[in-house]
This record gives structure tokens, C-alpha cells and sequence, in this order.
């Protein structure tokens, strides 16, 4: 990495992201991006909108999303993938794509068993998502691993997770607006298995991947659990010293507002909007949003800074669930619709892309995988268990202040969450935090 306390002039940086764009491998992780995505919402938002449509509860749906809460537990097997080698597989493509390769394979069977299943055998089904859900959580942690060991510089902490959010953007795209209109028309079973095709794309592109330079010089199989579980975990706090603790705490709070929105889908349906209106209305303003917001937050992090721009996510992320709250009382009009995902797209856009970056800066290179798999885990274990709770809540606040003022309420609760957030992200900036590295 760069000495951040050099500051090169706007030309110097400009010349810099022109060659990282020239390097084939930074465009890989468009399609690398597009393959996370696809298992993400199935196991998610869209899977809300199957539950609803088969009459599930709100309360049932709720619990549902704990399904990936294994996102949330990366860092349990993470140092396995980071140290294991798998038979065939590591000669024929290394560490981190082998583990790649595989993890797409259990993605598709998993979507497969899903759409061969379907909800009116729930537990059946949850056991599938759940399976889904693990070896998505591994396809994102060798594909991170693979992304922070690309990343070298100035430029390229700018260029990759911007292109690899507009991969990832990309198959949203497909999975929360596409999917509707295919659900609609040839049911849910036929539109997870055509999502379950769709990561040939992911596969072409771990096959066209190189190997990265650290990961040529990994030392073999770890043989003891310690270098396997502690060593990995010791490193990171030993080289943040008092800071490590902190960072883990804003990373807790920096994407939670966004993750107690996941009941919005069940919102959607019980305010009236049609099935082919959400995917349209997605695909048209709620991508170019979203778009619109990366690359923002990519120019952000060139010309502001990581520092500044960290702080401007947090800033700006919940006000969406302020959107969200004006929505659920809307009655289902579709301008605030369109401007409920406009502020959603854009402000989630900048806040995804500030919090990739910043987890790349914080990754120790001696154990790339477990350190960022461990920021990971902690960003997402934190909304991805409380946010089984949100159908419960809604339920529970129905019987006093009606459905739609409920849903209201409780978004509007959500947002609150950026003033402790914004709190710690400026301590960390106190300690010197963002010039680590």
C-alpha cells in the first residue's frame, strides 16, 4: 500500500487508475461481483417475496433470514480456506480459485434443491437455503482473499471494489427485479434454477483469474488448529494494537440500518405494488442509482479519501430507512417508490463501496482470507441477527398502530442507528485509524 501521507497530484492519480483499468485482472472481478450476487437475495429479500406469495407469516418470514446468518459466521471456516489445500483442485488452479470453483458448484446445487423443493415443505427448503447460504458465504471469502491480493495501491483501492460492485450490482439486478418477472410468468421453482445457471458466469470468470503474488508464496497445509484458528486472529489485534477492537465495534454498526431493511419485499406486497411494477421500477431508476452510487463512491475515495468518504456512509446510509418509512404510508404510489430506491441505490452505493475499501485497508496480508473474512463477519453478523426479529416487531406494533404505520415506525426506529455509528467513526479518525498502513 501506499504511504498515505503522500499525496500525489490529480494528474499522477488519474494516470494510476488508467492502468489499473488497462489490467485485465481488475475487470475480472466484474464477473467474479455478478456471481456473489446471485445466491445474496435468494437466501434474503427475494426469498421473502416466494415466503409471502406461498401466505407465509410475517413473523415466520422474519426468522427465515437467519438463514444467512452464515455470512455472518465467515470467519469460523475462513482460516481453513485460507490454509487447506483442496486434492486436485490447488494444483489445477491455486488456493483461492480452487476454493472458488467449488463453492459456485454448491451454490447451484444448492439453488437447484430449493426450486425442487419449495416452500410448502419449509424445513426441507430452509435446509437447502441453509446450505445455499454456506457455500455462497464461502464463494464471497475466496473471491475477497482474491480481490485485497489484487489490490496494491491508491488506484487500485479505488478501481476494484467499484468494479466489483458493479458486478455484484449487475446480479441484484437479476435477482431482485429480473426474477419477479420471470416468477411471475413460469413460477419460482423455474427462476431459481435459471439463477443456478447463471453462475457459469461466475466460473468463467474464477477460470480466467490469475494467480495472485502473495498467494504464490503461502506456506503449505497448516498442521495445528492454533495456526489454523488463533494465529490468524492473534495477528489481526497484535497489528492494530488498542485500535482493533474499536474498528470490529464500527463495523458492527456501519451496515445495520441497511440490514433491518430486508422486511421492505414483505412491505412491497402487503402495500399493493404489482410484481411487474417493483422489477421495473428496480431495473430502470433503482439501477442507475445504484450505479450512480458507486461510481461516486468510487470518485469519493480517489479525491476525498478513504477517511472522508467512511464517514460520509455512515452518514448518508440510513436515509433510506427514512424512505422506507415514508413508503409504508404511501400506499403503494409509485413516485415515492421511485424516489424511495433512488436514495436507497445511491447512498447504499457509497456506503458498500467506502466499507469494502476500508476492510481492505485494515486486511493484514499474512492472512488475507481470515482477517477480512473476520471484518466481514462482524459487519454482518450483527444485522443479520437482529434482523430476524423485524417481521416479530412489525407484528407485534400492528394490533395499536395498524400494518402500514407499523411498518412505518419501524423504519423510522432503524435509522437511529447512524448517531452511535457516526460516534465511533470519529474516534477511529482520532486514533489514526485510516492511516494505518
Amino acid at each position: 500500500m501506499v504511504d498515505p501521507d503522500i499525496k500525489p497530484s490529480l494528474k499522477t492519480r488519474l494516470r494510476h487508475v488508467a492502468d489499473a483499468l488497462r489490467k485485465p485482472q481488475s475487470w475480472i472481478l466484474l464477473g467474479l461481483g455478478f456471481s456473489c450476487a446471485l445466491p445474496f437475495l435468494l437466501v434474503g429479500g427475494t426469498l421473502a417475496f416466494w415466503l409471502r406469495a406461498e401466505h407465509i407469516t410475517l413473523t415466520i418470514i422474519g426468522f427465515s433470514t437467519w438463514v444467512s446468518l452464515l455470512y455472518g459466521l465467515k470467519f469460523v471456516w475462513a482460516p481453513w480456506m485460507d490454509k487447506v489445500r483442496l486434492p486436485l483442485l490447488y494444483g489445477w488452479l491455486g488456493q483461492r480459485r480452487s476454493w472458488m470453483l467449488l463453492s459456485q458448484v454448491g451454490v447451484a446445487i444448492g439453488l437447484i434443491a430449493m426450486a425442487m423443493i419449495g416452500p410448502k415443505h419449509l424445513t426441507a427448503f430452509l435446509i437447502a437455503a441453509v446450505f445455499v447460504a454456506f457455500a455462497a458465504a464461502s464463494q464471497e471469502i475466496a473471491v475477497d482473499a482474491w480481490r485485497v491480493e489484487q489490490t496494491t495501491d491508491e488506484a487500485t483501492q479505488a478501481v476494484n471494489p467499484s468494479l466489483w460492485a458493479f458486478g455484484f450490482r449487475a446480479g441484484i439486478l437479476v435477482t431482485d427485479s429480473l426474477i419477479l418477472v420471470i416468477s411471475k410468468r413460469a413460477g419460482w421453482p423455474f427462476a431459481y434454477t435459471g439463477i443456478a445457471a447463471l453462475l457459469i458466469i461466475g466460473v468463467a470468470a474464477t477460470l480466467f483469474a490469475n494467480r495472485t503474488e502473495i498467494e504464490t508464496h503461502l506456506r503449505a497445509q497448516a498442521r495445528s488448529l492454533k495456526a489454523i484458528l488463533v494465529d490468524p486472529v492473534v495477528s489481526f489485534f497484535n497489528e492494530h494494537k488498542g485500535t482493533a477492537g474499536l474498528i470490529l465495534l464500527t463495523l458492527a454498526l456501519y451496515r445495520l440500518p441497511d440490514y433491518l431493511t430486508s422486511i421492505a419485499p414483505a412491505m412491497y406486497q402487503d402495500t399493493g405494488l404489482d410484481s411487474d411494477a417493483i422489477a421495473a421500477m428496480r431495473a430502470s431508476v433503482g439501477l442507475g442509482a445504484s450505479l450512480a452510487g458507486i461510481a461516486a463512491g468510487g470518485s469519493c475515495l480517489l479525491f476525498l479519501g478513504l477517511q472522508r468518504t467512511f464517514i460520509l456512509g455512515a452518514l448518508i446510509g440510513p436515509v433510506s430507512n427514512l424512505c422506507f418509512a415514508w413508503m409504508s404510508v404511501s400506499h403503494g404510489s409509485l413516485g415515492v417508490f421511485a424516489f424511495t430506491l433512488v436514495a436507497d441505490n445511491f447512498s447504499n452505493g457509497i456506503a458498500e463501496t467506502a466499507l469494502v475499501a476500508f476492510m481492505t485497508r485494515m486486511t493484514g496480508r499474512d492472512h488475507t482470507l481470515t482477517h477480512y473474512a473476520l471484518m466481514y463477519s462482524i459487519a454482518a453478523l450483527t444485522g443479520k441477527l437482529l434482523k430476524g426479529f423485524n417481521g416479530q416487531i412489525v407484528d407485534s406494533l400492528t394490533p395499536s398502530l395498524g400494518l402500514f404505520d407499523a411498518y412505518s415506525t419501524f423504519f423510522m426506529g432503524t435509522a437511529v442507528i447512524a448517531i452511535p455509528c457516526l460516534i465511533l467513526c470519529w474516534t477511529i479518525r482520532q486514533k489514526g485509524v485510516f492511516s494505518e498502513r
